[in-house]
Order: structure tokens, then C-alpha cells, then sequence
């Protein structure tokens, strides 16, 4: 196998709009830390595959369509073998569109929403050029390698909504909360080094929790959680650490919106888990990639009545590295939604990777989800809520046509 790395700094303007915690919060006054795209690129002497994460909230399906159009004009890799992963912290910029008629949600009603907007797609744009370049700069790079994998645990991990069905909000004191389920916890780490030096090249890992350790305690852009982790991980094994989110539409940090503080604390215990899977990986020079992407997906609106006026477009896909699996999904399912594919995989290892290529806010299980009486913050905003049950079930299609085809 071959692999190539690169990076680049995407931190926008430090007044640019964060668009987490809704339209009333405040424009940030600086940037805390730098924001990153970082860009890893698999051979395995057939064809090139790309996973790229993104130090920002959410993109849209337009825009990742963009990028992967530049990446295709400048190189041999292939669009379909292309992930893009936002982080979705929410003390960054990021761009949806939740309909054709390209309005931005709960944000459309704004004061000075189209100056809002104007930036917004600024700043996204500008990105997709950045990222396309260092896919290019990755693939270019190529040097012969080997790959491991490994799991860890976040002990900081919860479930955001409470045994009453209340979405727990921002609020001080988080001591009293009792989540109805328990957490998803466990972590998928992947690495990769060079073969003949073992110089680590890239680590890529899940989590499932929103990156909202910082929040509303702090009006300076930042990458959250996800940039402590690195810090470490990068000082001590050098190369790229890239983060993932898992399952994330119900999933919390334990001390969200508490500050720096609480990122650094879960940061740095992530961060841990990652380095002791690293000393344990069994590394493999054969490399067996596998990808699949469904045709696009039309997603009804749940206000469009019988004749459906309102669809808008999205994909889902899959991947396989080894044997381990990753599903792909273009928003943020619930741990519900993570367990239901885990139980039908035909991969012994499966993980699911929220905000990839797109964003199209909860996908839950209907029947799993009504156990709960969870209030209207739970629902997804704009579409049907069977969704996630048919999204479930193509990303169980395309998992195991993922197997056929090994």
C-alpha cells in the first residue's frame, strides 16, 4: 500500500458567524485556535481513496459536490471515493441548505441573515478550494506505507436527553443530570506510518459527542475537543490526527458548554486512548479498500403534504479499509440509529460517521425513538421522520454490497 497526508489552515475570519446554538448568539471576537482540513489519501495499486476532515460545523451537498469536481479535475482520483467529515463543533462557521428553495433553516428569520449567509458561503467556498489543494498535495506525496487499528473509550461520553424526555439544555451546573440510555462510548481508531521509517503519517478516530465542550462560554472560534486531542497526539507521534464524529445526534460531552477547561480535560483522555491503541497496533502493509456511494437520495419535507412539493438531494455511503467498515452519514443519527447498524453489518467492526458530504440535521428509528417522550429539539427539523428508518436500511445495502464485492 501507499498513503499521503496533508493539511491546511481553513480558520476563517475571526467575525465570521459561528452557526452553532442557534441565529441569537453573538459574532465571535477572535479565533482561539487555528481551524484545519486534513486530507489522507489510500492506494492500494488500483485506486486512490480520500478521507478528508474538516474543522467546521456542517457543509452542504452543493458544496462538497464542488470540491470533489476540483479533485477530479486535477488528479486520478475519483469523486466516489471521497469522504468529506465536518466536525460540527459549534464554534465554527459552516454552511446547510435544507431545501431546493436554499434557505438555512431555523436561521432564514435572522436579523441580517443575508449578510450572514454572503460570508458563510464565502468562507465554504474558499475552503473547498483550500481542501481540493491538499487532497492534491496528499496525493502527490504518496510514500509506501502500512496500516493498523485499534479501539479506545471516552469516559466523558453521554446522552443528552433525560428520563423525563427533556433535552437537557445549557445550563451551569450539569450535576443533576440522569440520561435516559447509556452512552456510546467506544472509539475507532485507524493509523498509519510509513513502512520503512514508522513514521506515523495520519490517526483517524470516532467519537461519538457533539463538540460543544466550549460553547456559549466563549465567543472565540475554536475547534473544540477535537484540538486538544491532536495537540497531543501530533506532539508525540508526529503526523496528522484527524477526528470524526460519531454517532452525534443524541450524543454529548458530560461537561458541555462549560469552557476550555472541560475541551482540554476530554481532549487530553481521548488523546490517551488513542496512544495506547497506537503502542498495541499490529500494522499491515496489504491494503483492501473498498467504496460505495448510493445514487442521490430525495428526502421529503414533512410539511409538503400528499403531492411533496419540497425534496431536497443528499448521499449515503460506505467504506471499507481491511475489513473494518465505516458508514457514512449526511447529518446526525441518533445511537439508536448507530446500534440498528451495527447489529445488521455484515462486519464483525463497524463504524458510523456523522456529517459526511452533507448535512441533513437527526435521522432517528422511529419505533426505537417513541419509547421516549423527547421533546420537539429531538425531532429532525424540515423532513419526514421515516427517514432515518430508510436511511438505515440503505446504509445496511450498502455495507453488505460492500462485502459481496471483498
Amino acid at each position: 500500500m501507499k498513503a499521503g497526508t496533508a493539511f491546511v489552515d481553513i480558520t476563517p475570519p475571526a467575525y465570521t458567524w459561528m452557526t452553532g446554538m442557534g441565529p441569537d448568539r453573538p459574532r465571535p471576537c477572535g479565533v482561539h485556535d487555528r481551524l484545519y482540513a486534513k486530507a489522507l489519501v489510500l492506494y492500494d495499486g488500483r485506486e486512490k481513496y480520500v478521507l478528508v476532515t474538516v474543522d467546521m460545523n456542517y457543509m452542504d451537498f452543493d458544496s462538497v459536490k464542488e470540491l470533489k469536481a476540483l479533485v477530479e479535475k486535477r488528479t486520478v482520483i475519483k469523486g466516489k471515493n471521497i469522504r468529506i467529515i465536518s466536525s460540527h463543533s459549534h464554534s465554527t462557521p459552516g454552511l446547510f441548505v435544507l431545501r431546493k428553495t436554499a434557505d438555512l433553516g431555523f436561521y432564514e428569520n435572522c436579523k441580517g441573515m443575508e449578510e450572514i449567509r454572503r460570508e458563510l458561503v464565502l468562507h465554504v467556498k474558499a475552503s473547498c478550494r483550500k481542501i481540493a489543494r491538499a487532497v492534491y498535495e496528499a496525493d502527490k506525496s504518496l510514500v509506501e506505507a502500512e496500516i493498523g487499528f485499534g479501539k479506545g473509550r471516552s469516559k466523558y461520553n453521554i446522552v443528552r436527553w433525560n428520563k423525563a424526555g427533556r433535552l437537557m439544555r445549557y445550563i451551569p451546573d450539569h450535576a443533576g443530570m440522569r440520561p435516559n440510555q447509556k452512552p456510546l462510548n467506544e472509539m475507532f481508531i485507524m493509523a498509519v506510518r510509513e513502512q520503512i521509517t514508522g513514521k506515523t503519517l495520519a490517526v483517524f478516530y470516532t467519537n461519538s459527542a457533539h463538540c460543544i465542550c466550549v460553547c456559549l462560554k466563549s465567543d472565540l472560534i475554536t475547534a473544540d475537543y477535537p484540538s486538544y486531542t491532536a495537540a497531543t497526539v501530533e506532539k508525540t507521534l508526529g503526523g496528522l490526527c484527524m477526528f470524526a464524529p460519531g454517532t452525534i445526534g443524541d450524543q454529548h460531552p458530560r461537561d458541555f458548554d462549560c469552557g476550555h477547561r472541560a475541551a482540554k480535560i476530554m481532549g487530553e483522555q481521548l488523546a490517551a486512548e488513542i496512544l495506547k491503541a497506537v503502542r498495541k497496533m499490529k500494522y499491515s502493509d496489504k491494503l483492501s479498500v473498498s467504496a460505495r456511494q448510493s445514487a442521490y437520495k430525495m428526502l421529503p419535507d414533512r410539511k409538503a403534504g400528499k403531492c411533496g412539493e419540497i425534496y431536497t438531494r443528499t448521499v449515503m455511503s460506505a467504506m471499507a479499509i481491511n475489513g473494518q467498515a465505516l458508514s457514512f452519514w449526511p447529518g446526525e443519527p441518533f445511537g439508536m440509529v448507530t446500534k440498528k447498524v451495527k447489529a445488521f453489518s455484515p462486519f464483525s467492526n463497524t463504524a458510523v460517521i456523522a456529517n459526511t458530504d452533507d448535512f441533513k440535521t437527526y435521522f432517528v428509528i422511529v419505533k426505537d425513538f417513541n419509547k421516549y417522550k423527547w421533546d420537539a429539539g429531538a425531532k429532525p427539523w424540515n423532513y419526514e421522520f421515516k427517514n432515518g428508518d430508510r436511511m438505515t436500511v440503505l446504509a445496511v445495502k450498502l455495507l453488505k454490497a460492500l462485502k459481496n464485492q471483498l
